[in-house]
């Protein structure tokens, strides 16, 4: 839990850096000169409004990506730190729990060949050898392979839950930003439906129903890239919370065959454990 709390407190601050940087880095621009041009009978357009480059340009979804980010206001650059944050969690995740990192393919029974071929100290040297989540398991069994059944299985349970940690520490901070990254779109949106209403109501553009329009949709891209960013990272927690169960429950079975081969249980009649 408290885990969680740093993340969740370090993502806030981020967001607020990512807030001032832009509203740092949107220039107040003074207003062109006046031109000379035709007199016309349509509304005077509001350059203060987020729709003033639409009502000149064409609309939000015809740019170029950099200015549809910037018509997304501050609030934009947080959900980007978000989307940065979430990018750095998932290749991590998809380094970490690498198979081979993890449950090497067949580890687990060559190190129980080595027990019953050469004894607990040949197959501590191979758990050694061959670094992974599942040979630390077997190695802390190992380690106390002259006491009793249930001390070998209470030392690799401690080993186990420590090795799980470590495999969901960091599925944590993806699933923080999938939550948060859809409230800061929400949160922008209703900021720019303010700053859209009130140009309404200071203008009176109700007569151009394309400047609100335009105004309003402006407001709604926070939303588009606060959900885009959370959907992915939202779909990644699951799938690789799901895959370190998985792996898990491969290191346990190999850990209970383990301790069968120890204390010449049941197992030995079956010498090749799942992994």
């Amino acid at each position: 839990m408290l885990h969680g709390c740093k993340w969740v407190a370090a993502l806030m601050l981020l967001c607020l850096a990512g807030a001032a940087v832009g509203e740092a880095a949107t220039p107040a621009g003074a207003p062109p000169a006046p031109a000379k041009e035709k007199p016309s009978t349509a509304l005077p357009v509001d350059r203060e409004s987020p729709a003033a480059a639409e009502a000149e340009g064409g609309t939000i979804l015809g740019k170029n990506l950099w200015q549809t980010f910037r018509a997304g206001g501050a609030l934009m650059w947080p959900i980007l730190a978000a989307s940065v944050i979430g990018m750095a969690f998932i290749i991590e995740r998809a380094v970490a729990l690498r198979e081979k990192a993890v449950v090497p393919r067949g580890v687990g029974k060559a190190v129980l060949d080595a027990l019953r071929g050469s004894g607990a100290a040949a197959a501590a040297r191979l758990c050694a050898e061959k670094p992974s989540a599942l040979t630390r398991v077997l190695a802390a069994g190992l380690a106390v392979a002259d006491r009793s059944r249930e001390e070998i299985i209470t030392a690799m349970e401690e080993a186990g839950e420590r090795e799980q940690w470590l495999m969901d520490r960091f599925n944590r901070p993806l699933n923080i930003v999938s939550s948060v990254a859809p409230l800061l779109g929400l949160l922008g949106t209703v900021q720019g439906m303010i700053l859209a209403f009130d140009v309404v109501a200071r203008k009176g553009a109700m007569g151009d129903p394309r400047q609100l329009a335009s105004g309003v949709a402006t407001a709604l891209l926070t939303t588009f890239a606060g959900l885009a960013v959370a959907i992915p990272c939202y779909c990644l927690y699951h799938y690789y919370r799901d895959k370190a169960d998985r792996m898990i429950v491969q290191i346990e079975d190999s850990a209970s065959h383990l301790a069968d081969a120890l204390k010449g249980n049941k197992a030995d009649a079956d010498p090749s454990p799942p992994r």
